[in-house]
């Protein structure tokens, strides 16, 4: 045979090619030994253009013995390419394998410095494929040919790697790091995709316990044992009452070993959150107080953000928080901040502001979060800002009409797989959460197939909760549970499953769900209160008030989302407590129309109902059928056909 000739220019152009002259990539499915793409073990020594003494080994079936004259030059050997819209638009800078070792060399800088780029750009498929190229020019001796390159090409190649999903080729590059004789500052990157790689897996408490490790091999301390009053007053101290521009003025963090170790306790606030929610104090004190004295860098949004959510959810002082949350938004937007955008976004957006601002306020920058998620790498980030934007949206009382919920559907879910997307990331978590108030909308548009389909979900819900010690998900569930049996009336019941779910406030910490969830319980516990004997009923009035003041206390600093709520269920207690009709009813007044002016339908519907009922046993026909009918109107305004049937039934 003879060598085959050069491809032409029009050829080029309908199949792209790159030239190779050394192994880049495949394995023989056959035979556990690597192979390049010419079919040439890696161990073999071939002649030039790639022909060994073995035909069969040899690009064309040609041998030294059979055809010594007739070997293919190097040139003219073509393997098929990436397409060449990649080429052209996303990896401009990439390059082949050339023949010598300092072309090797060479080449694979280049093309690591091409897919950082690529990264750059959230082109994370197209690095993945540059940084793997990359390792494959260096050679099974990488390590010793160029070990810094090796080194930087397996790491950023885990990233790119996790980023896409690729978590087998991402866990290999992982373990190849790791067992390399090498410090713990430069397997440090491979360390942090291992935790996200966790994290990712439900596996939070492996996470908290890996990056305590690699906190230990850096020399950092590890959490102190102070209770968490004293480590609020230490690090209110060391704030000293700076403002969010005093704060974002601080000096530029630079000692590589603290970022390292601040990247950690970020990582690891992040699990303890979902996992072991009485850490988390901790944690941001820690990562405040080393911002405060070693100076600022990316990790000092979430220091600042994730202090400003304990100010607004645990010590009642919103105001304080929202200028925690301003020094995040302002070290944000500067240079080599923006991969913690996403993460910014949800822990301002859904767990800060809606304590002082209208909860509709949220949606479009939890939606944006989201998406900057996707665009810098950020999963994790995104699909809380996603699952936030789901819980936010049914709470503020938008429609549940058949034309919005598909429409939730595919915006909040089905983008995970947005095939547009390059990036190829799958937003997995807050997966869960978004279900919950997917199954609490559809029981109340009456929509289900089954009628166990809801409660044999919850119950499934719960179940993956528990294998997983997700108090997060806990606590979305049965706070979308209660939901519905107050909205259907179901008060026994509601009572019943509060018993069940104890204590769930640690899950749902700083977020609105949360602040639902406590007003729910209260209503729950005076209706309990209003229908049980005197022993029970001290017992209900008790958990009843202590509800009710923690919800006059957020209303005081300025909640404006609960003040329609608070109105209820003073009207509620006031029933409880047999006060004057004219009192009663002008309490139910106010909720109605505080209810109304702040746009949550679903309260204003829930409001009429209430107050009808309570006309009903006053024996005032009149005002019972005046509130039903406007308790109707709202309901089948907010799309909850399976309410409405239940009234224009019992009517």
């Amino acid at each position: 045979r003879t060598a085959a000739p050069a491809p032409s220019a029009a050829d080029l152009e309908e199949e792209p090619y790159i030239n190779f002259g050394a192994s880049v990539t495949s394995k023989d499915p056959d035979d556990e030994s690597d192979y390049d793409t010419l079919g040439i073990h890696y161990d073999d020594d071939p002649e030039q253009g790639g022909v060994l003494p073995d035909a069969e080994r040899s690009v064309g079936v040609v041998s030294e013995i059979t055809s010594p004259s007739h070997y293919i030059p190097l040139g003219q050997v073509c393997v098929p390419a990436l397409p060449l819209s990649i080429l052209n638009e996303e990896v401009p800078n990439m390059v082949g394998i050339e023949n010598s070792d300092d072309d090797h060399r060479a080449n694979a800088r280049r093309n690591l410095q091409a897919g950082l780029e690529a990264q750059e750009r959230g082109a994370f498929d197209s690095a993945a494929a540059i940084f793997s190229l990359g390792r494959k020019q260096l050679g099974r001796n990488g390590w010793e040919v160029d070990g810094e390159t090796m080194l930087k090409l397996c790491s950023e190649g885990a990233h790119a790697s996790y980023i896409i999903d690729d978590c087998n080729t991402a866990n290999e590059l992982i373990d190849e790091v790791i067992g390399r004789g090498i410090s713990v500052e430069e397997k440090f990157r491979v360390y942090e995709v291992k935790m996200l790689i966790e994290q990712g897996y439900g596996n939070h408490d492996q996470a908290i316990e890996l990056g305590f490790d690699v906190r230990r091999k850096l020399g950092m301390s590890t959490l102190c044992v102070l209770s968490v009053l004293v480590g609020y007053a230490k690090t209110c101290r060391a704030l000293r009452n700076r403002t969010a521009e005093e704060l974002a003025s601080l000096p530029i963090l630079t000692d590589e070993k603290i970022i390292m170790g601040q990247r950690m306790l970020e990582l690891i606030e992040m699990s303890c959150f979902q996992v072991q929610p009485m850490m988390f104090p901790r944690i941001s004190f820690l990562m405040v107080q080393t911002t405060l004295e070693h100076g600022i860098n990316a990790s000092s949004c979430d220091a600042f953000a994730g202090f400003g959510a304990l100010l607004c959810g645990a010590f009642g002082k919103p105001r304080q928080g929202r200028e925690m949350a301003r020094a995040a938004e302002l070290i944000l937007e500067k240079p080599g901040m923006k991969r913690m955008t996403s993460r910014t976004r949800y822990i301002c957006e859904g767990l800060i502001h809606h304590w002082t601002t209208p909860l509709r306020a949220t949606l479009a920058p939890l939606l944006e979060g989201y998406q900057e998620g996707l665009q810098f790498g950020d999963g994790q980030s995104a699909g809380v800002n996603q699952c936030m934007h789901v819980a936010h949206r049914f709470h503020s009382g938008l429609s549940l009409c058949p034309d919005t919920l598909p429409e939730m559907i595919v915006q909040h879910v089905g983008l995970q797989n947005d095939s547009n997307n390059e990036s190829g990331v799958t937003t997995k978590a807050g997966m869960f959460i978004q279900i919950v108030y997917l199954l609490v909308s559809k029981a109340l548009m009456g929509t289900s197939s089954e009628e166990n389909e809801v409660p044999a979900a919850f119950d499934d819900l719960l179940l993956r909760a528990k294998e997983l010690s997700i108090q997060t998900v806990r606590g979305h569930v049965y706070t979308g549970q209660l939901e519905l049996r107050v909205f259907f009336g179901d008060f026994k019941s509601a009572l019943q499953l509060l018993i069940e779910a104890g204590n769930v406030s640690s899950g749902l910490f700083a977020t609105f769900t949360g602040v639902r969830f406590t007003f729910l319980a209260a209503l729950t516990y005076i209706k309990a209160a209003q229908s049980c004997d005197m022993r029970d009923r001290r017992r209900w009035r008790k958990k009843a008030l202590k509800s009710l003041k923690l919800i006059r206390g957020w209303v005081k600093r300025g909640n404006v989302n609960i003040e329609h709520s608070l109105h209820l269920l003073e009207a509620e207690h006031a029933v409880a407590e047999r006060k004057r009709s004219t009192y009663i009813e002008d309490r139910y007044k106010s909720a109605i129309e505080t209810a109304k002016v702040n746009g949550f339908l679903q309260d204003q519907a829930l409001s009429n109902e209430l107050a009808s009922l309570y006309f009903a046993d006053q024996g005032d026909s009149d005002r019972r059928g005046g509130y039903m009918k406007q308790a109707i109107r709202c309901y089948s305004e907010w799309g909850a056909a399976a309410k409405v049937e239940q009234l224009t039934g019992e009517t």
